[in-house]
C-alpha cells in the first residue's frame, strides 16, 4: 500500500502570461465588432473567441493572440524537456493567464489542474472596479480545480481602494503563502523535486524576484515603468529551495526566441537602472 506525505514546494516557478490580443491590436473590440459578431482582421487574431459574451466585455479581460498561443505551448513544452513539469499550478483569473497556465499545463504534459488565485490578480486600479473575468463554466475547459480554496477573494480584493503599496504587499504575502503551502504526494514520488508554477503578470515576475531571493528588493517607480521590457511575454524564473532560502535558476529552463522576443528574464537587470 503505497503512503502519502505532506511537503511544501522545493521548485518555483514565476511566469509571466504570453501575447495580449489587446496590446497588439488597439481597439480591437471595435474594429472587429461586426453588428454584435466577432470578426477577426489579422491572422494574429484568435479566429473566435474563448468564452462566450460581449466582445465589449474583452476590453478589460483579453485573450491571448495566436503567436501567443503557440509561445506558450512553446514554454510548456521547455518545461518538460528540463524536467521541470509543473505537480501544481496556480494563476490569475485573467484570461490571458488562464490560457497560458492551460497551454502550458498540456505541452508540459503535466497533470495538475488550474488552481484560480484572485490575489495573483493585476493592480486593481487599472480596472477600478471587477473586470469581467470568466465565469466557473466558462473555465470549465482551462480544467481548473474548483475545489481550491481561495487565499483572498475577489469579493475582497476589490472591496476597498488598494494602493500601490498594498499591492506590493499582496503579491508578496500570496507569494510566500504558496511558497509554504504543504502539499499531499505519494511517498513513491517524493524523491522528486515538487514544482510549484505560478502563472501571473509581469508584475508577479517581477515581485517574485524582489522577494523570493537572500536580498528582498522593493520596485522603484523607474522599475515599474520599464517592467514590461524587463518580463517578457511567457518569460518566468524558476527558484529553487535550498538551505540558504530560496535561489533563482536562470538558465534552468530554455528560452524561446524569436526576431525580437526573447523569454530568457536577465534576472541581474530586474531591479536597477541598467
Amino acid at each position: 500500500m503505497s503512503r502519502s506525505m505532506s511537503r511544501p514546494p522545493s521548485e518555483m516557478i514565476v511566469m509571466r502570461h504570453s501575447e495580449r490580443v489587446d496590446h497588439m491590436f488597439k481597439g480591437w473590440t471595435v474594429l472587429a465588432n461586426k453588428a454584435g459578431v466577432y470578426t477577426p482582421y489579422d491572422h494574429n487574431m484568435p479566429s473566435s473567441l474563448p468564452i462566450a459574451r460581449p466582445i465589449d466585455n474583452y476590453s478589460l479581460d483579453s485573450p491571448i493572440t495566436v503567436n501567443g498561443k503557440v509561445l506558450a505551448e512553446m514554454a510548456g513544452a521547455n518545461l518538460r524537456i528540463a524536467k521541470h513539469a509543473p505537480d501544481i499550478i496556480y494563476c490569475s483569473p485573467s484570461l490571458r493567464c488562464l490560457q497560458t497556465a492551460y497551454a502550458v499545463k498540456f505541452h508540459s504534459m503535466s497533470s495538475a489542474n488550474l488552481r484560480i488565485e484572485p490575489a495573483l490578480l493585476e493592480y486593481p486600479h487599472a480596472y477600478r472596479k471587477c473586470p469581467p473575468l470568466a465565469t466557473k463554466e466558462q473555465r470549465a475547459q482551462f480544467e481548473v480545480d474548483e475545489s481550491y480554496e481561495q487565499w483572498m477573494s475577489l469579493e475582497k480584493l476589490f472591496a476597498s481602494e488598494e494602493k500601490r503599496k498594498d499591492y506590493y504587499a499582496r503579491l508578496k504575502d500570496v507569494l510566500f503563502h504558496i511558497a509554504a503551502k504543504t502539499e499531499q504526494q505519494s511517498s513513491t514520488i517524493t524523491a522528486k523535486p515538487l514544482t510549484v508554477l505560478v502563472v501571473g503578470h509581469a508584475t508577479t515576475v517581477f515581485r517574485a524576484a524582489g522577494v523570493l531571493t537572500d536580498e528582498p528588493k522593493d520596485p522603484s517607480l523607474y522599475d515599474l515603468q520599464r517592467v514590461g521590457d524587463r518580463v517578457p511575454y511567457c518569460g518566468s524564473v524558476l527558484f529553487r529551495r535550498e538551505s540558504s532560502g530560496w535561489q533563482p535558476q536562470p538558465v534552468a529552463i530554455p528560452s524561446v526566441v524569436y526576431e525580437n522576443l526573447n523569454t530568457r528574464i536577465r534576472f541581474d537587470q530586474l531591479y536597477g537602472n541598467e
